[in-house]
């Protein structure tokens, strides 16, 4: 009887219908994204190892490179790999993102040249707008917003958090510039952290010196210290690759227009406790930046760049860095005679782990983005929606006309692109990958009946169609592009 009516399919679709299955849940295991963990390589001190792993945990890290100091004597670990085409173990030698532990250098750089230079930190910065001077770019109180305005920047951010692309790419010197003097300033005088402030002071440091901010971190800051293996060029070789949780390789940030404020800044655990030994002994070039000067919050006081924060047992001086494959905490207690640099290769916070290193304690990060975990939800829900429609249109009713050839081809096209938008964004740090394969393979035996009826299908149902579909199947393919484009 259900055969008759054809609300059962026939013995030859249904098989048809789990072969495609099948091959889906095989295609869709075969691209699963595997979520770091911490794996069972270390290198170093295997005591100070160990104790990275109690303080990390194992999931959400794939590799974690680590230097202690305490009194003068340095330490280092790394736990981990490197990710990439050849992965190999960590160690202290091997480069990071480091992200916004560059404020703390740029912060280092106007120390350093109102000490050397006599430059005026509150005279104002020459060509902008308001008199923002130096020493409000540098404590995050110019008003600036956190980020340069406009559309296009405004899409890039918003639309790498998830495909995992470069949100900064393609902007320039000139473009931080100018952006600084278009934007409206708001909450002048009080600590708002801002990237493009921060990128407007290097930028204005390097002008007075007559330098590139490239140049002129080296010749303050990175020489001085013996900083070799700080870079701030394209990724170096024998690099750690980044992850974010559901296990996809994040695309290094690259900007020279936001350089100072640590985008396209690469550096070694080894290098950066030349930094904090330096710091810690008071010999860094610029030191005083970690000075604190102007109050963030309830806990926290701000310098130039550097924030120092109160915690239960004394106080530490700290910045951290995030990119989008990368974390990093560079911390000290001046008290307690101790410092850490803790560099990661994945999206997860390591602030506790550094904290816990240095005697203090921290929460750790939680995981998961919630946003992500609905945006998600709501994709596999779209497919699964999809495929049933698939399975089981094959009678026109009043609410559902008759299905037809170009009906098919869209439908498919949709369900496509919703899964592939899934497997790029999908929360599968939290979210078992399962899921996924579940409904490709759903997705794709409903598409298998629908095909099955081809030849009895018309083309089209009514003339509409044809511009209905065309449209649609342009808007996926705009879709990907834009997609592959900001990734």
């Amino acid at each position: 009887m259900f055969q008759r009516s054809g609300l059962w399919p026939t013995p030859g679709r249904l098989a048809s219908a789990l072969v495609a299955a099948g091959l889906a849940a095989v295609a869709a295991f075969a691209v699963a994204p595997t979520p770091p963990r911490l794996g069972s390589a270390t290198t170093g001190d295997h005591a100070l190892a160990e104790a990275v792993r109690r303080a990390a945990g194992s999931d959400g890290h794939r590799a974690l490179s680590v230097a202690l100091i305490e009194n003068g004597v340095v330490r280092t670990a790394g736990v981990g790999d490197t990710g990439g085409p050849a992965p190999r173990s960590v160690d202290a030698s091997t480069p990071f993102e480091i992200g916004s532990v560059g404020k703390a250098l740029t912060g280092m750089i106007l120390a350093d040249m109102v000490a050397e230079d006599g430059l005026d930190p509150r005279s104002p910065v020459p060509g902008l707008q308001g008199s923002i001077t130096y020493e409000e770019l540098a404590s995050h109180r110019s008003g600036l917003p956190r980020l340069a305005g406009g559309l296009g920047p405004l899409v890039r951010g918003a639309t790498a958090n998830y495909t995992h692309g470069n949100p900064y790419a393609g902007q320039d010197v000139s473009d931080v510039r100018e952006a600084a003097n278009s934007a409206e300033l708001s909450g002048r005088g009080t600590v708002a952290y801002s990237n493009l402030g921060m990128s407007v002071l290097g930028h204005a440091l390097g002008e007075r010196a007559k330098l590139p901010y490239a140049d002129l971190l080296k010749r303050r800051v990175l020489e001085p210290l013996g900083m070799k293996a700080t870079t701030t060029s394209t990724p170096p070789a024998g690099r750690a690759h980044g992850y974010v949780e559901a296990g996809h390789e994040a695309d290094p940030w690259t900007s020279d227009g936001y350089a100072p404020s640590g985008m396209s800044i690469w550096s070694t655990s080894a290098d950066l406790a030349l930094l904090v030994d330096a710091m810690l002994k008071g010999g860094a070039p610029g030191g005083d930046a970690a000075t604190p000067r102007f109050t963030d919050d309830d806990t926290s006081r701000i310098g130039y760049g550097w924030y120092t924060t109160r915690t239960a047992k004394g106080e530490v001086t700290w910045h951290n860095g995030g990119t989008g494959g990368f974390r990093a905490y560079v911390g000290f207690d001046r008290a307690g005679g101790r410092g850490v640099v803790v560099l990661g290769n994945t999206d997860r916070d390591v602030d506790h782990v550094g904290l816990r290193l240095l005697g203090h304690e921290g929460p750790r990060p939680a995981s998961g983005d919630p946003l992500l975990l609905v945006i998600t939800v709501g994709l596999l829900l779209a497919a699964v929606v999809t495929s049933w429609e698939m399975a089981t249109r094959r009678t026109p009713t009043r609410n559902r006309p008759q299905a037809d050839r170009l009906g098919i081809v869209s439908m498919t096209a949709n369900a496509a692109l919703v899964l592939w938008v899934a497997w790029m964004a999908g929360a599968w740090g939290t979210v078992p990958f399962a899921v996924f394969i579940l409904v490709a393979a759903a997705t794709a035996a409903g598409t298998a009946l629908h095909a099955a009826r081809w030849r009895e299908l018309p083309t089209a149902r009514q003339r509409s169609r044809w511009l209905s579909t065309v449209v649609g199947l342009v808007l996926d393919a705009v879709i990907v592009a834009l997609l592959l484009f900001m990734t």
